[in-house]
């Protein structure tokens, strides 16, 4: 049996203004809902590796809120250059 192996990786730079910039880099075959699911998967093992079930839920609603933050905040894209993924 093969075994397929994919990369997924973010860099990420931090302007003098504060503010994060981030650029997500992945192999030409993975489309942006395996990207998601990568990184999602990365995400949860992150949390997953806290050792108390008090620290994961802490992490958790923490990785929660700070997404809902940046999707109501109307800075959060607009300094996109170009559309978000590339030949869209």
């Amino acid at each position: 049996m093969s075994e397929d192996k994919y990369t997924v990786s973010v860099n990420l730079k931090q302007n003098e203004d504060g503010r994060f910039y981030f650029n997500l880099l992945a192999d030409d075959e993975i489309d942006i809902q395996m990207i998601r699911s990568i990184l999602a998967g990365g995400l949860m093992l992150s949390i997953l590796a806290e050792k108390t079930s008090e620290s994961q839920s802490k992490a958790m609603m923490d990785v929660i809120d700070y997404m809902q933050r940046e999707f109501v905040s109307t800075n959060s894209f607009t300094d996109i250059d170009g559309p978000a993924v590339p030949n869209e």
